[in-house]
C-alpha cells in the first residue's frame, strides 16, 4: 500500500511483455468480496490461508502456461511464515520497493478500503513488525522515485528474463 506496486509492476510488464497479476486482485476474484469485506467477514487468519492459496495457484499458473508474470504481492504476504522460502525454492526473484515509511504514510492517508491501515501509529507499528520480512527479498529498489525511473533500475539490475529461472518476478509491496 503506497509503495507503487501496482504502477511499477504493471509498467515493467507491459516493458517485457510480461502478464502483470495483483495478488489482492486475485483474492477479491476467488472469494467474490473486496478485501476489506472479506477481513470484517472471516477475519485475518482466513484472509492469509486464502492469500497462501491464491499465491500458490497463481505461480503454478504461470508456471505452466510458461508465461513470464509480474506479480504485485500484499504488503503482508512476504511477512507470512514460510513465503520467503516457498518463493525461493521456487526460483522466483523478490523485488523489494523500499519506500520511506513517511512517504508511504503520506501517500496512504488518501487511500480507503484498507483494513489493517487505521491511523499513523498502528501503520508505524505494522511497517517496523514487517521489515525485517521485507529485508529478506532478493533485491531491493529504492520506491520513491517516480514509476518510469523505478521501473528503468530494475531493468537495469537485469534480474529480469535469463536471469530469472522461471520468468516470474514478484514485487514486494511493504505496507500495512
Amino acid at each position: 500500500m503506497g509503495s507503487g506496486k501496482t504502477t511499477v509492476g504493471t509498467l515493467l510488464a507491459r516493458q517485457l511483455a510480461w502478464r502483470f497479476v495483483d495478488l489482492d486482485e486475485r483474492i477479491e476474484t476467488a472469494s467474490g468480496l473486496s478485501i476489506p469485506q472479506f477481513f470484517e467477514n472471516f477475519g485475518e487468519p482466513a484472509f492469509r490461508q486464502l492469500e497462501a492459496d491464491q499465491l500458490r495457484a497463481t505461480l503454478g499458473r504461470a508456471t505452466e502456461d510458461s508465461s513470464g508474470t509480474i506479480l504485485a504481492l500484499g504488503g503482508g504476504t512476504y511477512a507470512q511464515p514460510g513465503c520467503p522460502e516457498f518463493l525461493r525454492a521456487a526460483g522466483v526473484p523478490v523485488l523489494w520497493l523500499d519506500t520511506p515509511t513517511d512517504l508511504l504514510l503520506s501517500r496512504c492517508m488518501t487511500m480507503t478500503g484498507r483494513p489493517l491501515f487505521r491511523d499513523e501509529e498502528s501503520f508505524r507499528a505494522l511497517h517496523a513488525q514487517r521489515l525485517p520480512s521485507y529485508q529478506l527479498a532478493d533485491y531491493r529498489v529504492d520506491g520513491s522515485a517516480d514509476a518510469p525511473q523505478v521501473v528503468s533500475e530494475i531493468l537495469r539490475m537485469g534480474i529480469v528474463g535469463a536471469t530469472s529461472q522461471n520468468d516470474h518476478l514478484v514485487v514486494e509491496k511493504p505496507s500495512a
